[in-house]
């Protein structure tokens, strides 16, 4: 038995069974519930969320109800000229994105969604919506437990029509703002598709206490744009925090689509966003794998920085709860292989994005 147990072979397969069961999620989320003196956040990629109906100045071909595209000839050559790869040309032509699709879709998302905190959290940070309008008909229609009365999109100079918004049961404590970032592109050709990219949604809320809470929305160019496009975005929201004051309370966060490979070689996490305030997955969510996966490798795509004001010896009313930092993964319907998001499929309609979303509390101190 011992000559067998210390062959390369079965030390190789417990070590692959092992590796592979360790990132199986619980099957609900090891958070106590909620207490009366706590604010939740959360920040949600819900991946394509788009109505139904084309926006004049958007490229939102790939969404529209398949019987509208066959009626106009020029959706068609739109989709053709498009500068994205052949299989999404081929979305653009084919997809059937009706009323059917976008109502279970929106169950889905709503399962997630509501499931934090029995109704959700106190405040969604959105990634990846068409516009204010999907936003109504999710909150109104769908989101009814979640009461969500504050809902804040701006609609950016993306093409595409991908835009970051907000939902919270806070209320708004000033103007929300969509800050433009001071792009500089190091050749020309960068030029157009750099000032296409999305921009930093701004909105302040008032806090069960009074006080005002900022909110910064932000989703970074990909991983097909040069890395220097992320160094940029980082740069400027940590300069956006700063800006705030020493004493002010700050949740920023999003998409920042750097990977591990990318944080481990440019450091955009630790010495720029790090230089602002606290990196969630720094300071909490130690046993999570990641919010995203790709060819099986976990990266902390979705991030949150929280400002000096929250930290254990901050000024703010409220203060960060690092053990409550945690990635969204506990619904059968967002799992692939039971551990992997599972994103929506267009053909069997089912899934719901392929990010998982993180969350975070606040407490009063």
């Amino acid at each position: 038995m011992n000559k067998i147990l210390k062959s390369p072979f079965i030390i190789l397969l417990v070590l692959f069974v092992v590796n592979s069961c360790s990132h199986i999620p619980p099957k609900t989320s090891p958070l106590p519930l909620i207490a009366a003196n706590e604010v939740s956040f959360m920040v949600f990629n819900v991946e394509n969320l788009f109505d139904t109906q084309h926006d004049a100045d958007r490229e939102d071909y790939t969404y529209l109800p398949l019987h509208i595209k066959k009626r106009y000839p020029e959706i068609e050559k739109a989709c053709l000229d498009t500068n994205d790869t052949g299989r999404r040309k081929n979305e653009c032509l084919t997809t059937d994105w009706n009323e059917s699709q976008l109502d279970l879709k929106l169950i889905n998302l709503t399962k997630v969604v509501e499931g934090v905190d029995n109704r959700g959290p106190d405040v969604l940070m959105l990634i990846e919506v068409e516009n204010e309008r999907v936003l109504k008909i999710w909150s109104e229609k769908y989101l009814k437990k979640a009461n969500y009365s504050t809902v804040v999109l701006i609609e950016g100079p993306d093409k595409r029509g991908i835009d970051v918004g907000l939902m919270s049961r806070l209320p708004l404590a000033g103007k929300p703002v969509l800050h433009q970032i001071p792009w500089q592109p190091q050749v020309e050709k960068d030029r157009e598709y750099m000032f296409r990219s999305r921009n930093i949604l701004e909105v302040p809320l008032k806090s069960p206490k009074g006080e005002t809470i900022t909110v910064f929305v932000a989703h970074f160019p990909s991983q097909a744009n040069p890395t220097y496009w992320r160094k940029q975005a980082a740069t400027h929201l940590a300069k956006l925090i700063k800006d705030k004051g020493p004493n002010a309370m700050v949740v920023a966060g999003g998409d920042l689509n750097i990977t591990m490979e990318e944080e481990s070689s440019e450091g955009y996490f630790k010495n720029i966003l790090g230089s602002a305030g606290a990196v969630s997955h720094f300071v909490g969510c130690k046993q999570c794998p990641g919010t995203h996966n790709y060819s099986r490798s976990w990266s902390f795509l979705d991030a949150m920085i929280y400002s000096p004001a929250l930290l254990e010896k901050g000024t703010g009313a409220y203060k960060l709860m690092p053990a409550t930092i945690d990635v969204i993964r506990y619904d059968p319907i967002h799992l692939k292989q039971g551990k992997y998001p599972k994103r929506w499929d267009y053909e069997k309609m089912d899934g719901v994005s392929d990010h998982f979303p993180l969350y975070v509390r606040l407490r009063e101190r």
